[in-house]
């Protein structure tokens, strides 16, 4: 997993036994491997460098939200026509709209 955590960090000179400290982890070992991508990091840490660095947590893993954003981008049309092919009631309606809103959107930030 790609992430910016290191990068965040070391922009504040908080060394990583800092970082393990104020998250009462015994060492440091897991935040380094989060940092060097090497484990995915748990809610708890990926929130601790949100409030830490003030970095919105989208920019923390920009380029894994990138690869997520192509999964779903390349998902919703064959999703969409799935839906389509059902009885169009109101609900499905309302999901083929929000897939198409969706994918506008994927497609405005990554096009």
């Amino acid at each position: 997993m790609q992430n910016l955590l290191r990068t965040y960090r070391k922009k504040t000179e908080l060394s990583i036994e800092d970082v393990s400290q104020l998250l009462s982890m015994q060492d440091s070992s897991t935040l380094s491997r989060c940092e060097r991508g090497c484990r995915k990091p748990n809610l708890e840490i990926i929130f601790t460098y949100h409030l830490l660095f003030e970095v919105s947590i989208e920019k923390l893993f920009e380029n894994e939200m990138k690869i997520i954003y192509r999964k779903i981008g390349k998902n919703i049309d064959p999703l969409i026509e799935e839906l389509s092919k059902q009885n169009l009631t109101r609900k499905v309606e309302a999901r083929i709209s929000f897939l198409n809103s969706l994918k506008d959107l994927i497609n405005s930030k990554y096009e």
